[in-house]
This record gives C-alpha cells, sequence and structure tokens, in this order.
C-alpha cells in the first residue's frame, strides 16, 4: 500500500512539474520539457495529453524543423482558471484579475471612506463578488494587507496605519479557498520577482512607501518572514531616538520620517497650509512649488538612510522602491542614489542596484494574485477535485 502511495504521489509531483514548467518556459516541446526535467518521453506525452483533456494546457504550433517531424509546442491554456489579487492600502483598495497565463484581464480601484474593519472588509467581499461576475470566474483570491499577518490563519495582528489589532480577516471574508493573506510589502516582492524589476534577482528588498512605509524580503528566491513573521519592519526601526510618535508607540520611526503622511506633514509644517492628498503634494512638487521640493528632498534624506541600513545588514542584489513617490524618479533618483552609497559600505553598495517599481501602484495586487496561482498549483489533487465538481 506504501509502495503505490509513494507512486502516485510522484505522478502527481511529476504532473505539477510539467504543468509549471510549460507555465514558466512555454513554448516548449515534450523533448525539451522530459530532458529538462530528466523524465521519459513516454511518461511526459501520458501526463502532458491528460493536462490538454484537463483544459490546463494547449497546443500552440510547431517548433522548427531540425530535419525530421517539427514537434508540437504547448502553453497553459490561459482560460483554465483566473484569480484575483487585492491590495489593501490606507485610503483604497487595488484589485486585478490574472488568467492563468498571469495575464491582468481586469483592474479597478476603489476609494476608502473609513479605515473601520466593519466598513472594509464588507467592502473586499464587494470587490470579491463583482469580480466574478460575467464570464469570469475567479478560482482564487490573494490580499495584501499592511500589517502582521499569522501565517496560515489570515489573522491580522497588528495594523497601525489601519488601526487594526486582531482581526481574523479570513474568517469575515466570504470567498475561503483558496485563499492567501500575506503583508502587502510581501506580497509586492513576490509581484516584482514575477512581473517587475526583480526578475533576475535572488535577494531582493522591496521598499513599500504609502502611508507607511514596509519591507519585503526575498531571500534565494524566497520569502524571508523570520520566526514569527515579523522580518521586514524596517519602518519602526528608529532613526531619530527622541523623535516624534509613530502610530506603533515608539518615537523616531523610519515611517514618520520617510512616508505619504510624513511628507504631508513637513509641508504642513514648513508652509502653514495643507496640501491635501499625496497626490497633490505630487502636483505641487511637478509644478516646481519651492516648499514641496524642499519636503521632497528631506523624505529623500531619510529614504536613503533607510536603504543603506538595508543593504548594510541584509546585501541584496536589488532593491526596489515602490509606491507614489516612484512618480518622482525622475526628480530624485541620482539624490536617493547618492544618499545610499555615502551611508552604505563600499562592497555591499558595489553589488547593489537600485530601481524604482515598474508595476507602480499594482505590485501588491500582482505579487498577491501570483501567490494564489502557485497555491492552486500546489495543491495535492487539486485538478482531480476540480474534475469532479463539474
Amino acid at each position: 500500500m506504501k509502495k503505490v502511495i509513494n507512486q502516485e504521489i510522484m505522478k502527481e509531483t511529476n504532473k505539477k512539474n510539467i504543468l509549471n514548467f510549460i507555465r514558466k518556459h512555454a513554448p516548449v516541446s515534450k523533448k525539451e520539457i522530459a530532458e529538462q526535467l530528466g523524465l521519459s518521453l513516454t511518461s511526459v506525452t501520458t501526463f502532458t495529453r491528460q493536462l490538454i483533456k484537463e483544459e490546463r494546457i494547449i497546443p500552440c504550433g510547431t517548433a522548427k524543423s531540425t530535419g525530421g517531424r517539427r514537434s508540437l509546442l504547448y502553453r497553459v491554456n490561459p482560460t483554465a482558471f483566473y484569480v484575483l489579487g487585492i491590495d489593501l492600502q490606507v485610503d483604497r483598495i487595488i484589485s486585478v484579475v490574472l488568467d492563468f497565463g498571469g495575464r491582468p484581464v481586469q483592474t479597478r480601484e476603489i476609494p476608502l471612506k473609513s479605515r473601520s474593519e466593519w466598513q472594509v472588509i464588507p467592502l473586499i467581499n464587494q470587490v470579491i463578488r463583482e469580480a466574478g461576475e460575467g464570464r469570469l470566474r475567479i478560482s482564487g483570491v490573494g490580499i495584501g494587507v499592511p500589517g502582521i499577518v499569522e501565517t496560515g490563519t489570515g489573522r491580522i495582528e497588528f495594523a497601525p496605519n489601519l488601526g487594526w489589532k486582531n482581526v481574523n480577516l479570513g474568517q469575515l471574508l466570504e470567498f475561503k479557498n483558496p485563499l492567501v493573506i500575506e503583508n502587502e510589502a510581501n506580497a509586492a516582492a513576490l509581484g516584482e520577482k514575477t512581473f517587475g524589476a526583480g526578475q533576475n534577482a535572488s535577494h531582493l528588498v522591496y521598499v513599500s512607501v504609502g502611508m507607511g512605509v514596509g519591507c519585503g524580503l526575498l531571500m534565494n528566491g524566497r520569502l524571508f518572514s523570520g520566526c514569527s513573521n515579523y522580518a521586514g519592519e524596517f519602518g519602526h526601526v528608529t532613526v531619530e531616538p527622541d523623535g516624534l510618535l509613530c502610530p506603533c508607540g515608539n518615537r523616531g520611526c523610519w515611517e514618520v520620517y520617510t512616508s505619504n503622511k510624513a511628507a504631508l506633514r513637513l509641508y504642513q509644517e514648513k508652509t502653514g497650509r495643507e496640501a491635501g492628498t499625496f497626490e497633490d503634494f505630487l502636483a505641487l512638487v511637478f509644478s516646481n512649488d519651492r516648499a514641496a521640493l524642499e519636503v521632497l528632498d528631506t523624505i529623500v534624506k531619510y529614504l536613503g538612510i533607510g536603504i543603506a541600513g538595508i543593504i548594510n545588514g541584509i546585501n541584496p542584489e536589488v532593491v526596489i522602491v515602490g509606491g507614489k513617490i516612484a512618480e518622482t524618479k525622475s526628480l530624485i533618483y541620482n539624490k536617493l542614489l547618492q544618499q545610499v552609497k555615502e551611508r552604505s559600505l563600499d562592497r555591499a553598495f558595489s553589488q547593489m542596484r537600485l530601481e524604482f517599481s515598474p508595476l507602480k501602484n499594482m505590485a501588491t495586487a500582482l505579487g498577491a494574485a501570483g501567490m494564489v496561482i502557485e497555491k492552486i498549483l500546489n495543491e495535492q489533487n487539486y485538478v482531480q477535485e476540480k474534475e469532479s465538481t463539474k
């Protein structure tokens, strides 16, 4: 019996490996799959037939002739299923629907009028319901949250900028499985690794600059969360020992001096006027408002201080800055790089590149959706369960 079970597990593993290989390297032939995965051509043929029958992959042409019969090429069937990625921010919800091939087919952004869990969570449920209306059937949901998430339960331990403590988000959502709930910076780091500036990096740090500041860490291509899921909370590293009070309860935290909220506070202190939203502040920056530009310089100084500390401590290949501040890249890139270089150890800096996110405000939503695709593909017997429910 044990031998039979082991054989079934091996078959299922080989089948998943073939599907993943096709997803990541398409278009590919059965011969390429067999050579790269170390499987027999007979086994690959058997599994590709099954995957075609299950509508997970489809033929997509033929390879160039090498003198004999031209080989069929395969890719994943993009309509096999759809997943929804959600980025819960302090002031808005951003969502994206991906097809199985990882292509965005729907995006949406809605403002939040309240940060109360009792008003935000029903709105998330509404986003999930509306994403699945019409021709799209959502097979999984991923959500990035600006706070500490308990692994496996979806419980938000602490989200200071939302004012949430001990919120069981997973329990309160109408959609249950497959469901992934992750820290927003972690999800964004995976989004950059899959879709953005980190595709060739194994050691990556994503610095999420919003109303707060968080960091997602990838080590050897995998998320690093620490022993209690608190890794990456560099926004709460002290940069001013006797500084301003942070929502976390500490004083002088990095995010108090480099977040969007910090920019708005500094502008009001400097001018006696409110800038409005951070988008309004950016409009002032691009209109060459002197006070706004001076505030931006201060933000860049503190951003550089924090990034240099991360580089010295972690030694990543790439640091990616994300958030609305990325829109000011043309104004601040050289200034930020100078700050980082002056405060970093030479060897660590020389091996590092600094990037601004090309995904703009979509990194977290894309990363969360990508995590759901991986979860679906890695669930045991997922294909068989899907077939049995038809």
